[in-house]
């Protein structure tokens, strides 16, 4: 092989000479290896999660392999994979999707030092774009039945499942009835729907393994819009024979970025901001049930997360009134009497990470 330059070369011969000595010699065929050769054996090595497949090949065509595909897998370095990543912030790419891009050049170039492909990894360093964390604040009672109400019939239920059990999109949108237990008061979180080649797909996983096979309560006033919403629509049938509870205007499985076009026409109607997702149901219900003295490692398991860490990472905030009731209660403790307070409190709050 040849370099344009001596000092290229000696820097190339100093990281082999390394790597022999860490154990992670290359052989001299991989040393002709493109990026482009590489990432496509590298998309077809492993079997994965039908979205997560997706995405990945997605972000391979878009974005990664155009840039390099051409080149030698020992050639990339750092700075070039820094000048990527700033020319995907040009275009003006939402951070968190520069973020998304970004994992998956890095999962193939790591696998290729695991591989002994590459003789070390070029994702050293990178500075990405810094996403920013949305506020939370959580509904209140009277949007959540604004928006109960705007919804149409066929899948208004929703709003009640996301809020009373602080499920994700994907798994209000397949849940089944054999998930219900309606004489316990309870729901086991075991499936959900993805999009798969533009179409709606229902699995048996959940986002990640802490979210999958979890028991998440089922409070009155969601019992009470399920019961109406299963005696007033049908179910939809699978071939695995499910009885999935929420299906679209046309009778198929909600396809999440349709059921968003319904909920943003209802945010509309309800007077909600328009930015309002069904995700900050979920917020709403983890907020509550923290403020109401739920423990944290009781609401861990309930919303999925893999430590308390997270949560509190992710809940540093009150609920709307809550500082306005706080200090009536401790007022309470020295005076008899206690002046109303009518203006509530509210703090600023990380998001959470999808």
């Amino acid at each position: 092989m040849t370099f344009e330059k001596k000092g290229e070369a000696q820097a190339y011969e100093r990281r082999v000479l390394e790597a022999k000595s860490a154990g992670v010699a290359v052989r001299p065929k991989n040393l002709r290896t493109t990026f482009q050769a590489w990432s496509e054996e590298w998309i077809k090595s492993k079997e994965r999660r039908p979205g997560t497949q997706q995405s990945y090949e997605i972000n391979l065509r878009k974005h990664i392999q155009p840039v390099f595909g051409g080149m030698l897998l020992h050639r990339i370095e750092p700075t070039h994979v820094q000048v990527w990543v700033n020319e995907l912030k040009g275009k003006g790419l939402a951070p968190r999707t520069v973020h998304l891009i970004y994992k998956t050049f890095r999962a193939c170039v790591n696998s290729a030092v695991r591989k002994r492909v590459l003789p070390h990894s070029p994702c050293v360093d990178i500075d990405l774009p810094k996403i920013q964390k949305k506020r939370i604040v959580p509904a209140t009672r009277e949007q959540v039945w604004a928006l109960y109400k705007a919804m149409p019939a066929h899948s208004r239920a929703l709003i009640m499942v996301g809020v009373g059990c602080g499920l994700r999109s994907g798994e209000a949108l397949g849940l089944c009835e054999d998930a219900i237990d309606f004489e316990a008061g309870t729901v086991l979180v075991c499936r959900q729907v993805i999009k798969v080649a533009s179409k709606a797909e229902l699995v048996e996983y959940n986002k990640t393994e802490t979210s999958h096979m979890r028991e998440v309560p089922l409070p009155a006033f969601a019992h009470k819009a399920l019961m109406l919403h299963l005696d007033t629509q049908s179910v939809l049938r699978t071939p695995a024979g499910h009885g999935v509870l929420f299906r679209s205007s046309r009778g198929n499985l909600f396809r999440r970025d349709a059921f968003y076009k319904t909920f943003k026409k209802a945010l509309k109607e309800a007077g909600l901001p328009l930015d309002f997702r069904f995700h900050d149901l979920r917020h709403t219900f983890a907020s509550h049930a923290l403020d109401q003295g739920v423990p944290e490692s009781t609401v861990q398991l309930y919303m999925g997360h893999a430590s308390t860490e997270e949560l509190k990472d992710t809940y540093h905030h009150q609920v709307k009134g809550a500082a306005a009731r706080d200090r009536k209660a401790l007022e309470a403790v020295f005076f008899e009497e206690t002046a109303a307070v009518d203006v509530p409190a509210t703090v600023e709050a990380d998001d959470e990470a999808e």
